[in-house]
Parts: C-alpha cells; structure tokens; sequence
C-alpha cells in the first residue's frame, strides 16, 4: 500500500480542512484588510488634521504679532481669540492648543482680565501637557496669582524651582511672592538662587535680578510692597 496519498484522498483532505477552517480565514482576512484601510485612513485623518492646525497656528502667529510697544486692535483680538478656540477645540492635547491657552491668556492680561488668564492656564495644566509646557503654565500662572495677591497659591507653584528649564525664572517669582508676603530674608535668598541659576547669555535678566537684590539692601521701610505687572505675566 502506498505510503503517500492519492490525488483523491489529497483533494478530499483539502475540503475537509477548508470546511473546517476556511470560514475562520475569510473572516480573518476581511478583518486584516479592514483594519489595514481603517489605520491609512486614521493616519490620512491625522495628517489632515496637523495640517490644518499648523496653518490656523501660523495664522494665530500673524494676527498677535505687533510691534514693540503696540497693543492688538479689536478687530485683532477678535480674530486671535477666534483662532485660538478653533486650536483648543480641535486637539485639546496639541502644542498647539497649549500654546494657543498661552496667547488668550495674554491677550487677558493686557485687557486686565486677570480671572479669564487664570482660567486659560490653568486648561492647560488640566490637558496634562509635557514638562517644559508644565513648567512654563505654572510659572506664568504664579505671576498672574501674583498680581491677584493670591500669595499662598502663587507660592505653592514655585517654591520648588525645577533643576533644569525655567529654574532661574522660578526662583525670581519666588523671591518676588516671597517679597510681597514680607519675607525679606526669603526673598533675598531666592533671588540670590536666582541670579546664579543664570547664563552668561542672560546679561539683561541678570541685571534685572541683581537690581531687585539691590533693592532688598535699602532699609526696609523704604520697600514697597511689589505687584506683579501685566507685562510680567505674558513673560
């Protein structure tokens, strides 16, 4: 008897199996193929939609930029704050979003509208972005409860300066809440921190830090107590 199958049998094992199993493989197949459209469109729908969130970003970009000393019109500040919520409502997570926060909440505290700034940083704080964005929205946030004389808030943002990124700019708003709660000695010493948290590429910061040291060697009752500025908070 032969050891090897005849054609027939060799046929007949085939419908068998197909039988068993070809259903199995069609429908796995459809799902493959499925799934293989499904995820080019899914990177097409991406695609677009960086896309047309780095041109609403380049134009935000256009309408805020002015010249030193200008403010933004009305029909500009419409526009921005147009643009800017075109960009959080598309992809909450974005850079672009994130940034777009930043710009509605400077465009607030040059209308004085501290309460509106607070709102944009704090949205971005809860989209959980990356660290530098984190960093950057505590730091702004803190000199707006600043200029609010929210203290305690302020304070509880910045009295752990980061070790790398804005660790300068965190000491300095440190020193200035500590300042405006009456913690001269305090102060000194976050400023003191600093000053030598900066780099030789930061001559202008450096002098405004060392003339704000300066300040605090004058007798005390000739120290006013500081409110942060506008200009302070769109840093």
């Amino acid at each position: 008897m032969s050891v090897h199958l005849s054609e027939e049998e060799q046929l007949e094992a085939m419908k068998r199996w197909w039988k068993e199993y070809g259903k199995t493989i069609i429908i796995s197949a459809l799902v493959a193929i499925g799934a293989y459209f499904a995820w080019n469109a899914w990177q097409d729908q991406q695609r677009n939609k960086a896309e047309t969130a780095s041109a609403t970003y380049e134009e935000l970009l256009k309408v805020v930029s002015v010249e030193p000393g200008q403010t933004l019109g009305e029909s500009q500040r419409s526009t921005a704050e147009h643009l800017a919520a075109e960009l959080k409502a598309g992809d909450s997570t974005s850079l672009y979003a994130h940034n777009a926060a930043f710009f509605l909440a400077k465009i607030a505290v040059a209308q004085g509208d501290l309460d509106k700034a607070v709102t944009e940083l704090r949205w971005v704080l809860s989209q959980k972005p990356d660290l530098a964005t984190e960093q950057l929205a505590n730091l702004r946030l803190a000199r707006v409860l600043l200029a609010q004389q929210n203290y305690d808030e302020a304070l509880s943002l910045v009295q752990t300066p980061p070790t790398t990124g804005f660790a300068s700019e965190y000491a300095e708003v440190h020193g200035d809440v500590l300042k405006a709660k009456g913690d001269l000695d305090a102060a000194r010493t976050a400023y003191e921190k600093a000053l030598s948290s900066t780099t030789p590429q930061q001559q202008e910061r450096f002098m405004v830090l060392q003339m704000k040291l300066d300040d605090l060697k004058q007798p005390t009752a000739s120290i006013a107590s500081p409110t942060a500025t506008p200009e302070e908070t769109a840093e």
